[in-house]
């Protein structure tokens, strides 16, 4: 008696799976073991053929309009209908059929180009800021600024033949008089032979699942789908297992090493543009960030990156920036060395690089900078640092300002600084800010010209900033959680 027991034809629902390949050094061990689920409709056909006793049998999918074959129940590709019969002697324990695969996959190349130069291994100083091939990037996508920016992709379809298949798993449901549910699980065999071509088609079908997070990765929509929730686990995987941040790790030293002589106003020049040079800006704020004159490339990654940051977070690299961040427990280094491989951030990841590359300039014999704190506006959703003033004091206190974007109003815990004062404390000496996030034209150098910015902003005026660390550091604390709120709003202004 065979498993499936129906001599007629029943549609198959056909689950692919593969393991992603893994460089010599990735960010994490252990993930090239996990599956990566190809459950994607933009691979829109394919044929499996199955040999056996010199015999080949097709099971095909063919989708067209009005015709899915598609399961969104089980999130996979469902096929035509296949002989039972023939699936008997297929499924067969005694039986040793081989399989290969033929399918279509079209994609966006922006984002095979993209994971090439995240992925990229070696010395070469180069990344997504900052690529081989600068014009090859930009020719994947259009962009047009028009009352908004808005970004065209360029798509590429392409046919893979004769791969290899194994058929790992398989699931027979009877069904009464019904024909039975069948479900067959087949990898993708890229292990046995993994060759240059094989590694192509794996970024292809990752490329395949960012394409599609590009379109429908908006975190806003509850719950999230299943379908996002898989392309976003493999994009996830296969950059852990492509990224090697002891590269990313030598950008950094190389900016420490490059510049750790130069005094602090030279810093703020030299080093500044450094780690813009490495980083694009990927989110749309309302300030000049990327030159399009001097920065081209640059801006208009920064445009298309904005642009999925606006609508669809799950698709950007800042998101899988962060969430890997976390997960993997990754230390302030790292995670500044994951930026400048990456090539992209928002204030917060240009923070954190500033931060780390001056901690270690100041670590050098011959430093000429004393400390470095990593701050930020306290009523403005904005992050930088500011190097060689000394914070002696930082105060803890709850906001009281209804109109602070940076928690959202009042109401919310925060530590500060007053940066007037630390002038003071260290005058003659001039303290230097550090933002290669916005464009020098709007924020200046010197930590005098932001006081006197921060003091006279319309509706936000105040001398404090954020405090998030400083480097070295010996401060006291002044806590005025439990003051009242005029106390806390005479002693830290529009905060």
């Amino acid at each position: 008696m065979g498993v499936i027991n129906h001599s007629g034809d029943i549609p198959l629902a056909v689950f692919l799976v593969f393991k992603s390949d893994v460089i010599g050094n990735p960010m994490a061990s252990g993930y090239d073991t996990r599956y990566l689920v190809v459950a994607n409709e933009s691979l829109t056909a394919f044929t499996i053929d199955a040999s056996l006793s010199g015999s080949t049998y097709s099971i095909q999918r063919r989708a067209r309009s009005g015709q899915r074959l598609f399961d969104t129940t089980l999130n996979t590709f469902t096929t035509a209908p296949f002989s039972g019969a023939v699936l008997d002697r297929l499924l067969d324990s005694a039986a040793t059929p081989t399989f290969s695969i033929d399918f279509t996959i079209t994609y966006r190349t922006f984002f095979e180009k993209l994971l090439e130069e995240m992925g990229a291994e070696g010395a070469a100083a180069h990344n997504p800021a900052s690529p081989t091939d600068s014009a090859g990037m930009l020719a994947t996508f259009s962009r047009t600024v028009s009352s908004g920016v808005r970004i065209s992709y360029r798509s590429a379809t392409k046919t893979v033949s004769n791969l290899p298949l194994k058929l790992v798993d398989k699931q027979v449901t009877p069904r009464g008089a019904q024909p039975p549910a069948v479900k067959l699980v087949f990898e993708l065999d890229f292990h046995t032979n993994l060759t240059a071509t094989n590694k192509e088609v794996m970024r292809q079908l990752v490329a395949m699942d960012w394409s599609k997070l590009a379109r429908y990765g908006d975190p806003n929509v509850s719950p999230t789908p299943d379908y996002v929730t898989v392309w976003r686990r493999n994009v996830s995987y296969y950059l852990i297992n492509h990224t090697d941040l002891d590269r990313g790790e030598k950008f950094r030293k190389m900016l420490i090493d490059d510049h750790y002589s130069k005094t602090a106003v030279q810093l703020s020049t030299d080093l500044r543009n450094a780690i813009d040079g490495l980083i694009v800006t990927a989110n749309h704020w309302g300030q000049d960030r990327e030159s399009e004159s001097t920065e081209r490339h640059q801006r208009y990654l920064s445009d298309l990156f904005g642009s999925l940051h606006q609508s669809a977070w799950y698709a950007s690299p800042v998101s899988f920036k962060r969430s890997l961040s976390s997960s993997l427990g990754l230390s302030a280094d790292r995670r500044a060395a994951l930026v400048l491989q990456w090539g992209s951030g928002h204030c917060g990841e240009h923070q954190g690089v500033s931060y780390s590359v001056l901690k270690g300039i100041i670590d050098k014999p011959g430093s000429k900078v004393t400390h470095v704190v990593a701050t930020g506006n306290a009523n403005i959703d904005h992050a930088f640092v500011v190097y060689d003033l000394d914070v002696t004091e930082v105060v803890s206190t709850i906001t009281t300002a209804a109109n602070n974007s940076r928690l959202g109003g009042a109401g919310q815990s925060i530590d500060v600084w007053d940066l007037r004062k630390a002038i003071d404390d260290a005058s003659p000496k001039e303290g230097y800010v550090m933002d290669p996030y916005l464009d020098p034209s709007v924020m200046r150098p010197k930590a005098s010209q932001l006081l006197s910015s921060i003091e006279r902003k319309q509706g936000k005026p105040t001398r404090f900033l954020a405090f998030d660390g400083e480097y070295p550091s010996a401060f006291s604390t002044v806590d005025l959680t439990s003051e009242s709120v005029a106390t806390r709003r005479t002693r830290v202004p529009h905060v």
